[in-house]
């Protein structure tokens, strides 16, 4: 009777604990399509020998299309075109660049925070064979801070763009 009594009395404390524990809340998903649109507009980056590298984004349905140019010496140039497409099955953007010379890179990314976006560079879509991460901050509505690393973890760039239009 005595081992039943403390069986019973184990019994309901594990009962009690776990059903006064909850378990941790899960965050809300961030609209990805929503905050893209943060990168509607024109944005430039100066860079050194009178060159400034911009891109336009543009929403195009629930994608989004980026024209991306380089001015040197006052001379604008179409030095590639991104096509992003939204994969809400992993709650990423996977996204295609062709450059003018018929080079292309394959990515993907998303936003980590309301303000923070990731980027990887990856070998034909595949999440497993990453080349290059990206990292971009909107630090305002005209402002994004970007940082660039090797596959090694290595800052290769650092910039900012300023919204123009």
């Amino acid at each position: 009777m005595k081992k039943l009594c403390l069986t019973s009395v184990i019994a309901l404390f594990i009962l009690f604990l776990s059903t006064g524990m909850q378990g941790q809340t899960t965050q809300p998903q961030l609209d990805q399509l929503k905050l893209m649109q943060q990168f509607i507009g024109t944005w430039e980056a100066p860079f050194p020998n009178d060159t400034i590298s911009s891109f336009e984004m543009q929403q195009f349905g629930k994608a989004f299309v980026e024209n991306d140019y380089v001015t040197v010496k006052g001379k604008k140039s179409l030095d590639s075109k991104w096509m992003y497409g939204f994969s809400s099955k992993e709650g990423k953007f996977k996204f295609f660049v062709v450059y003018f010379g018929g080079n292309y890179q394959t990515w993907t990314g998303s936003f980590t925070s309301e303000k923070k976006w990731v980027q990887e560079m990856v070998q034909d879509f595949n999440p497993e064979k990453v080349l290059m991460k990206a990292e971009m901050v909107f630090e305002s509505t005209t402002s994004i801070s970007c940082l660039a690393y090797d596959m090694k973890g290595v800052k290769i760039f650092e910039f900012k763009w300023s919204k123009v239009k």
